[in-house]
């Protein structure tokens, strides 16, 4: 049993490496790739695979690290910061649209309580693939990324509600008032437990842990603590998927937050990548061929409904036209929630077969559209803003960045050894703005207390460097005595942001030509600079001119750097 599970999975990742190279040959979207590889391998397709369970049992794993990641990227403060777009914004669009779509399937015959299930359906969008699509581009701290983010989370604390109104909608609920009343009680005992956790418990815990400086224990305790929220939010009658969001949101409060995100990144993309599959597996290809005009037309009645829907909700929470205009492109497709409302509905019997076979052509065919909207977006917006018809309408109050308060033209200042604050004292001496990353969780905590702009994470991790703002610094200085760690950020700083000015230390002279070949700017070698201070102080004994022996150790940095033998069997000397 189990070989026939590793077996399936073997075939399904090998299948997608296939058609997803094709689609990067052919410029389309990875993800339309896993849906096309799910259809193939299902059972509509070549049926190689038969253990779907285990398929849609990884898929869930996958949203639930989607949404645990979301939850590490905002934390509870900056959630209530961006409320605006939050609450507003996604309330107006998750209520238009529900009602909109449900009156039109309520106009096409549909009973009222399978019409509202369908409003359900539609008014959610793809929280994985816009964010993807968003972070790829660089583009989620956009006035357009914030809103369409804010939105997202309403949708995605929604499905909870929504689920729970399932069954009274098919009339399957007993006692359907205690029912309500249970779920409000259990949200504000959950609300108090996250509050302490966050508070409290969790970032004491992550601050002991991370002193021991053992990074596997860390992503462990990261998985716990997870899983764990998640379990008890289950437990209590809700979704695993907001569990694992709760759990995010709470390690978000440490400082913590962005190298466990940098940790969990990795498995989330593998995860995620096997719902798109099984969201493929569902779809029978033949029901798709021979309803496919009927399919394309409501697919195009979806997105423009959405689009113009949620574009008004955007507006109206004060994002400005070329924003809310991006934000209705976003925010056009069918969201993979809405997948996990269809089978509860199914179950219910809120939904037939032939139903769900349309809504899953309906939805992959939107999803399939949605990373070249997203990814014109912000183009789309700022070009209609242009237009003499829209140019008084391209204003509006920006909403809060979701994810930092962007700096930009600052400098990155990479350990807080003694190197380190040297060039914090001069940044602020001198009024530049900087961030320093700093893998010592008590150096972190104390210079936090200080008012000091430090962060707790790996510089060897991109997605570390991208909440640092790599992407918006004018300069960088790496002075961390770790020789491998310091090639490895040259290296990903300089694939991140090649206008970037780095600074590098180096121990010894050996290792200069190749930091100076990876991308850095500038390299000291700390063992040729100590040596050029040594001459210069015992020559100044003999009298030797200032000029000349200034001229002569700038000599000798030159030689020593120039005509270094570097091999990698070499041993770095310890005198000049």
């Amino acid at each position: 049993m189990h070989d026939q599970v590793l077996v399936e999975l073997l075939v399904i990742f090998s299948l997608s490496v296939a058609v997803v190279y094709l689609c990067h040959r052919f410029r389309i979207a990875p993800i339309l790739g896993f849906l096309i590889t799910g259809v193939v391998a299902g059972p509509h397709g070549l049926s190689l695979v038969s253990s779907i369970k285990q398929v849609d049992l990884l898929a869930e794993i996958g949203v639930m690290l989607l949404l645990f990641t979301i939850g590490l990227e905002l934390s509870l403060s900056k959630l209530m910061e961006m409320k605006r777009a939050v609450f507003l914004g996604g309330g107006l669009q998750v209520g238009l649209t529900t009602a909109l779509a449900g009156g039109i399937a309520w106009y096409l015959a549909f009973p009222a309580n399978q019409a509202l299930f369908i409003g359900f359906l539609v008014a959610l969008s793809s929280t994985a693939i816009v964010l993807k699509v968003l972070q790829q581009r660089g583009e989620t701290g956009a006035t357009y990324g914030s809103v369409s983010v804010g939105i997202l989370i309403f949708q995605d604390l929604i499905v909870v509600p929504m689920l729970l109104l399932i069954p009274l909608l098919a009339g399957t609920s007993a006692h359907p008032l205690q029912e309500i009343g249970l779920f409000i009680f259990k949200s504000g005992i959950i609300g108090l437990v996250l509050w302490f956790g966050a508070r409290r418990l969790i970032s004491t815990m992550l601050f002991r842990i991370v002193r021991q400086r053992d990074p596997e224990l860390f992503i462990l305790s990261v998985i716990v603590i997870g899983l764990g929220v998640a379990w008890l939010t289950a437990m209590a009658g809700l979704s695993l998927a907001l569990g694992a969001f709760l759990a995010g949101l709470i390690i978000a409060e440490s400082e913590f937050s962005h190298q466990a995100f940098a940790s969990i990144l990795p498995f989330r993309d593998i995860f995620t990548s096997l719902f798109f599959v099984s969201v493929g597996m569902l779809l029978d290809a033949s029901f798709l061929w021979n309803h496919l005009a009927d399919i394309a037309i409501v697919a195009a009645m979806v997105i423009t409904v959405k689009m113009v829907l949620t574009f008004g909700s955007a507006l109206f929470a004060g994002a400005g036209f070329a924003a809310s205009i991006a934000v209705g492109l976003c925010l056009a497709q069918v969201g993979e929630f809405s997948f996990v409302l269809a089978k509860a509905g199914i179950a219910e019997g809120l939904l037939s077969a032939s139903s769900y076979q349309f809504f899953l052509a309906v939805s992959i065919l939107t999803m399939a559209m949605a990373p070249n909207l997203v990814g014109r977006a912000g183009w789309s917006g700022r070009s209609l803003a242009q237009l003499k018809l829209f140019r008084r309408l391209a204003v509006g109050r920006a909403p809060v960045d979701p994810t930092r308060k962007r700096l930009n033209n600052h400098l990155l200042i990479i350990g807080f050894g003694e190197n380190g604050q040297a060039a914090k004292q001069l940044a602020r001496r001198h009024e530049i703005p900087y961030i320093i990353l700093e893998t010592n969780p008590e150096t972190v905590r104390r210079e936090r207390n200080r008012g000091t702009s430090i962060q707790f994470g790996d510089a060897t991790q991109a997605s570390v460097l991208r909440h640092a703002g790599i992407m918006h610094a004018k300069a960088m200085l790496i002075t961390i005595p770790d020789a491998t760690a310091t090639r490895n950020i040259v290296a990903t700083v300089r694939h991140l942001n090649a206008d970037l000015t780095i600074v590098a230390r180096s121990n010894f002279v050996s290792e200069v030509a190749e930091l100076l070949s990876l991308g850095a700017d500038h390299v000291v070698s700390m063992q040729l600079e100590a040596s050029v201070a040594l001459c210069c102080k015992v020559f100044n004994a003999f009298n030797v001119p200032p000029v000349a022996l200034t001229r002569d150790l700038e000599d000798v940095r030159s030689n020593r750097i120039h005509h270094q033998e570097i091999s990698p069997f070499s041993q770095p000397e310890s005198t000049l």
